[in-house]
């Protein structure tokens, strides 16, 4: 997945953004999009407003461990918010996608992920974004199998989202859930619209859109980046 320009900036840099944003370009590009869409949520407070925010019931089953996502295997993964302790583990994720996979993650090469870099995507802006992981089992017990994050953009309203799967993982169906689970947080967190960008030759990528009823456009600014977009 890719980015595509938008008007308003991210809380965060989405070019240091892995998960949870399709990443930035070093122009400063969006991400990717999930379910129930169309759908306008009872708003929490502004995000970035001066009054503190409830503590909401999703993030709080996240925090406490108790959210489980089944793959079409039938095997529950663990979805958690990412922790600083996670930066390993992110490292070997990220080195375990193929080159192409790479290249449609973050838009541009980065063969590896630093150890700062991991760090940093490791450690979300607690007030507008949320990133989430999916524990391994089996062989990659104690390994993450990918994630999927939104990050609030500077004008409180709107969040730019992206999700990643380690190979091994693609094609269960835990993508498409993962953003399930952001986009109901997004709407919980007061967010009530999600965008994204998509490099155009990301076939499995764009159809992931399409079936969670994204709008899809070509970006204005990039002939190669797709925009997917939609109001929660």
């Amino acid at each position: 997945m890719g980015q595509a320009q938008h008007d308003s900036r991210a809380c965060l840099n989405s070019q240091t953004d892995l998960f949870g944003q399709a990443i930035t370009t070093p122009q400063g590009n969006p991400a990717v999009h999930a379910p129930a869409i169309n759908q306008v949520a009872k708003r929490a407070p502004t995000p970035g407003s001066d009054h503190a925010r409830p503590f909401l019931p999703l993030r709080e089953r996240l925090l406490r461990h108790a959210v489980t996502i089944a793959g079409k295997d039938g095997y529950p993964h663990l979805a958690r918010p990412i922790a600083e302790t996670d930066a390993g583990a992110l490292i070997r994720c990220y080195d375990a996608m193929t080159d192409r996979g790479k290249w449609f993650r973050v838009l541009y090469h980065l063969p590896h992920l630093s150890e700062d870099m991991a760090r940093a995507f490791c450690t979300p802006d607690p007030d507008c974004d949320l990133c989430i992981v999916l524990e391994g089992d089996g062989p990659l017990e104690g390994e993450i199998l990918g994630g999927a994050r939104i990050t609030g953009d500077k004008d409180g309203r709107t969040a730019e989202y992206s999700v990643t799967l380690r190979p091994e993982a693609e094609g269960l169906g835990l993508a498409h859930k993962a953003l399930e689970l952001v986009f109901e947080a997004a709407r919980e967190m007061g967010y009530i619209h999600i965008w994204g960008a998509i490099h155009s030759e990301n076939g499995p990528m764009l159809q992931l859109a399409h079936s969670l009823h994204l709008n899809i456009h070509r970006d204005p600014n990039d002939a190669a980046l797709m925009v997917s977009e939609g109001d929660l």
